[in-house]
């Protein structure tokens, strides 16, 4: 279609809204959309063909634009020259699938400006930049790459106990004893009563008298009543009572470790590094010669806690690398998780998280470089097989992305 009209104002928005979208993980698509404006020299139907064939040149360059800002991406190319930003702009169009929404031509102005979707996987992205990063030349005044030095603490989940964190619990006991006790007596008594009554009657003739008198006594003697009356009550009451209350929305984790041998994680970071051509030493390996905290003794406090390395004992073993004259350290923590299986086959599974910073001992104070981290998983009907799987691609993952991080400081 064709509108004769300024689309700057548009394409500013395109652009804003694909810088805005959220970053995804590296296993995930990444979807970007963006515009590409140029100029034609008419609008003829070559002159447009021609200028859609440059605008998704100049789209894959705003594309390069909004993936540099991504966490994964930024930290790894910010030393990179215009060449470099360039060639991996122009890759993007084979490791990206893209499709164009729409397109407008201003006769006026004559400029063509048309919107593009690029549909890409980050880690297929990240891969070319890791390659590009090892094999671009050295910098006039870049240093070789120096001796690293690793010390990873690996734990364990032994046991794992989820809860609803919204469900405030508590238990309530209560116990009670009544005893009642009622004492009564009545007494009555009744006085003595007594009544007398006498009654004279006389009368009399004309020659001679008749008298008559009669009298009457009545007595009532003292009665007395006497009634008691006793009452004992006993009751007792026990009441035990547990009660939830709440919504379940979200749930935590109480976790408990236990310590492994690092060998594994050891050996494979051993062979990235190798194939990188650097040097690495493992802190247990080189304890002897640099005297500082015991790896033995810091695995035994820190394995089966949830907490990290405590100040004192690294910066005790940071001062001991740098009195074997090592310039760049590796200090890092794993985790492995064997207590949820595979919800699709039931299998055991294994997920690894690793964590690592780089730190920079030249100098009387200490400096992180990078801090890196990194999951991974891994189903087997053999647990071993599991473990070593996911532990294998963690650390490979790790070993890579330290390889990428110091290349793009300029250590060598």
């Amino acid at each position: 279609m064709y509108k004769a009209k300024s689309l700057g104002s548009a394409m500013g928005a395109a652009l804003a809204l694909a810088v805005a979208a959220p970053a995804a993980a590296q296993s995930d698509p990444l979807e970007v959309i963006v515009p590409g404006e140029v100029p034609v020299q008419s609008t003829g139907k070559s002159a447009i063909i021609a200028g859609l064939a440059e605008a998704e040149q100049a789209a894959l360059i705003n594309a390069w634009i909004v993936i540099k800002r991504n966490p994964d991406v930024a930290l790894k190319v910010r030393n990179l020259s215009v060449e470099q930003n360039n060639s991996l702009a122009h890759g993007l169009k084979s490791r990206c699938q893209s499709t164009m929404m729409n397109y407008e031509v201003d006769k006026k102005l004559k400029r063509l400006s048309a919107r593009y979707r690029f549909n890409c996987n980050l880690l297929d992205v990240v891969t070319d930049i890791d390659a590009m990063i090892r094999t671009a030349p050295l910098a006039q005044n870049a240093p070789n790459r120096p001796r690293l030095a690793t010390f990873f603490l690996v734990k364990e989940v032994a046991t794992q106990t989820t809860y609803d964190p919204n469900i405030d619990r508590y238990a309530k006991g209560a116990e009670s004893a009544n005893s009642v006790q009622r004492d009564s007596m009545t007494a009555n008594y009744n006085s003595d009563a007594r009544q007398r009554t006498t009654s004279t009657e006389g009368y009399g003739e004309g020659r001679g008298a008749v008298s008559d008198r009669m009298s009457t006594r009545d007595q009532n003697k003292g009665r007395a009543n006497a009634s008691a009356t006793q009452r004992s009550d006993a009751s007792t009451t026990v009441e035990a009572r547990l009660q939830a209350n709440g919504r379940t929305i979200n749930q935590a984790v109480d976790q408990k470790f236990r310590a492994v041998s690092p060998e594994e994680l050891n050996a494979t970071l051993t062979d990235v590094f190798k194939n990188g051509r650097a040097k690495i030493n493992h802190y247990a390996d080189v304890f002897s010669s640099c005297p500082g905290p015991d790896p033995d003794a810091v695995t035994r406090e820190f394995g089966t806690k949830s907490e990290d390395l405590s100040t004192p004992v690294r910066t005790g073993i940071l001062n001991a690398l740098r009195k074997c004259n090592f310039r760049f350290v590796l200090l890092g923590d794993g985790v492995l998780d064997t207590t949820q299986p595979d919800p699709v086959t039931g299998s055991p599974q294994v997920s690894v998280v690793l964590r690592a910073k780089i730190w920079d001992i030249s100098d009387n104070f200490p400096e992180v470089v990078a801090s890196i981290q990194k999951t991974a998983s891994a189903s087997n009907p053999n647990l071993n097989m599991a473990r070593s799987e996911a532990i294998f691609q963690a650390s490979q993952r790790v070993g890579e992305e330290v390889l990428s991080r110091l290349s793009a400081e300029g250590i060598r």
